[in-house]
């Protein structure tokens, strides 16, 4: 159906995230980083996952299931690993005395040289703690095999099986019903004990932790938290070194004041609203939840008062609850894995262009009662109580496992194909699973920030990094000689493509694929004659760069201007490391300097903004020369070690952290 199809049917009618998990079992508090072994089967979470799902774009746990421990029968955290649904927890090993090494080294050593097929690899951060998974006993025991007394950097390996993780949700509602029965009073109180006040203070807490907060203080929160970064990164030696040579002081450069935002409430443009139940755990509720899953909390509140999500998406919400409230399918409960109805997302613009879409969890549905419960659904919002309410794109979405997002499995359902917005005087094509950012008048402040950075001229190239849908680079194209657009999501790409067509540009081209698997060849047409002035401007999701990536950037000689977006800079600030090293054998091009930096507010309320650096080519090679920079620089560790470069979430994979 084309986009300018509007909503009136009939009845007839590769990406890798990054998942956190808290190990209740194995070692309490500490963050795991993990990978899975399958780029095209991943979850992707709005709390956590980084598109991964991106920082700028996320918004709290919208995971859902009944929060009142009268609907859990036995409370047994590892009850997950005792049902037929596959997890690969309980073939788990514990690798010790493992040396300092990469975490790409470490993948590489289990899987070439030991011959292994993880299904997982979970390091916890800052300590040489590894766990792996495997999708089998045999595969298990064949690394048990393997690794023990396997040398690599002059260590012995060891190994050994490791328990699984307990569910931190029925972990936690243990540990609260134990202290009840000991009758133990200084523990919280419980968030079905609080008064109505209270819990829509504690959902605002949750979903705005800087709602009541004054909007000229949270400014100077953000501010601070950007400084905190920034000082981080100075106290770095050869950085110090390099910028004490350069300019005598202390700062590397100076943190402008912060952009604040257009409009402070009902800005979000997009929302994953999460289906389960009230605090009654029996009411049912779409909205957002009180606290974490991991925290033991799963009651989901009234999100129509919270002043965040665009008015257009209210009436969505209202529907869809009446909705679930009438249907003969419940709501979809993690911890029992019962249920089917997981999640809504509504898009909203300022166009009036309004995406709602449904995912829905089969269990052991047949197609013919999948399909049913689409029909309904569909019936709801062009025949029933639902088709006066403005939805202008609908889709319905089959998950698998216990929520995987599959985009071969996002059903078209009803209406425009696309949505729409305006930014910056052009029209853009927005797909379901596209990224955009969630506050578009204060993505026009950051986007003119940018085009001011750039100072670019009739002869410059942009090389848009995780161009998304062309955003950036489309909105450059009309001062600039071309614009070349990189991005590994393939709808992104689409509507990249008829994003240019749609405004005219024709000096602009987007290559889909991951970057660090094309920026060398990017790079390398970018020496030719004709490009002397190029402006790279980067934009990733909040894990930041491939460090390959970046060792590219600083090898291509045109490039001498660098505008780096980030959306979580305490992530990034290895990015900035890297571009700020003296130039070895192992950081070959000149480094570049910090020369502006400078905080823009997208998220009212919350603790986050976009943080925009401006890095420009260092013109002497005195300081890179230096002997003693030098071998400090040859004998670092790489600032990504230990640290995975990207993650994804497997189907049947439990999904404990939320």
């Amino acid at each position: 159906m084309g986009d300018d199809v509007q909503l009136s049917c009939g009845p007839g009618s590769p990406r890798k995230h990054t998942l956190e998990l808290d190990t209740t079992t194995e070692i309490n508090t500490k963050k795991l980083k993990v990978e899975y072994e399958n780029d095209s089967d991943c979850k992707d979470r709005s709390d956590d996952s980084d598109d991964g799902q991106r920082e700028d774009e996320a918004m709290p746990d919208t995971d859902q299931s009944i929060n009142s421990s009268d609907a859990v029968p036995k409370l047994d955290p590892l009850s997950y690993t005792k049902t037929n649904e596959f997890t690969s927890e309980i073939f788990k090993i514990q690798i010790y005395n493992l040396p300092t090494f990469g975490f790409s080294d470490l993948k590489k050593r289990l899987k070439s040289t030991l011959g292994l097929n993880p299904h997982k690899i979970k390091h916890i951060s800052n300590t040489l703690v590894t766990y792996v998974c495997f999708r089998n006993e045999a595969d298990r025991d064949k690394a048990l095999r393997r690794v023990n007394g396997h040398r690599w950097k002059g260590k012995v390996l060891e190994a050994k099986i490791a328990a699984p993780m307990a569910d931190p949700y029925l972990q936690k509602r243990l540990q609260a019903q134990e202290a009840k029965s000991s009758q133990q009073t200084d523990s919280a109180p419980s968030i079905e004990s609080l008064t109505p006040e209270e819990a829509e203070a504690r959902l605002k807490a949750n979903i705005c932790p800087l709602w009541n907060t004054d909007y000229f203080q949270q400014l100077q929160i953000k501010e601070e938290k950007m400084k905190t970064v920034l000082e981080g990164i100075s106290k770095h030696d050869f950085i110090k070194h390099l910028f004490e040579d350069r300019s005598k002081k202390k700062d590397m450069c100076e943190l402008l004041s912060i952009i604040p935002s257009p409009v402070i409430t009902e800005y979000r443009n997009k929302n994953e609203f999460s289906i389960g139940f009230g605090l009654d755990g029996k009411t049912k509720m779409v909205g957002f939840r009180y606290g974490l899953y991991k925290d033991g909390c799963t009651a989901i509140g009234d999100c129509t008062n919270l002043g965040i999500a665009m008015p257009a998406a209210i009436p969505v919400v209202k529907s869809f609850t009446e909705f679930i409230r009438k249907s003969k399918w419940e709501p979809y409960v993690q911890h029992s894995g019962t249920g089917h109805w997981h999640t809504l997302t509504v898009r909203t613009y300022l166009t009036g262009d309004v995406m709602a879409m449904v995912d829905f969890q089969p269990r052991s549905l047949d197609e013919e009662e999948i399909e049913a419960a689409q029909y309904s659904l569909k019936e709801f919002y062009t025949q029933g109580e639902g088709r006066d309410v403005s939805i202008t794109s609908l889709y319905f979405r089959v998950l698998g496992g216990k929520g995987i997002r599959d985009q071969t499995k996002l059903q078209h359902l009803c209406g425009q194909t696309h949505v729409h917005e305006s930014l910056m005087q052009l029209k853009f094509r927005i797909s379901a699973e596209a990224f955009f950012q969630v506050n578009t008048p204060a993505t026009e402040k950051l986007y003119e920030l940018i085009a001011e950075w750039a100072n670019v001229s009739p002869s410059t190239t942009v090389l848009d990094i995780c161009c998304g849908t062309g955003t950036i680079g489309l909105s450059l194209a009309n001062k600039v000689m071309s614009v070349i657009g990189i991005e590994m999501s393939y709808p992104a790409i689409l509507d990249a493509k008829a994003n240019a067509r749609i405004n005219g540009i024709t000096n602009a081209v987007f290559h889909c694929a991951k970057v660090e698997d094309i920026i060398n060849k990017t790079v390398n047409s970018l020496s030719s004659p004709q490009y002397q002035d190029v402006v790279a401007i980067v934009d990733p999701p909040r894990a930041g760069l491939h460090k390959d990536v970046i060792k590219c950037l600083r090898r291509c000689e045109a490039i001498q201007y660098l505008i780096y977006v980030s959306c979580n800079p305490a992530s990034a600030k290895n990015n900035f490391v890297d571009l700020l090293r003296p130039e070895t054998g192992r950081h070959k091009g000149l480094p570049f300097i910090m020369d502006k930096v400078r905080p823009v507010d997208l998220f009212p309320g919350t603790k986050h903004c976009e943080l925009v650096v401006l890095f420009k080519r260092e013109e002497t090679t005195a300081i890179t020369n230096n002997p003693e920079v030098m071998a400090r620089e040859d004998t670092a560790t790489d600032s990504t070690q230990g640290v995975p470069e990207s993650a994804a979430v497997l189907p049947g994979e439990p999904n404990l952290s939320l």
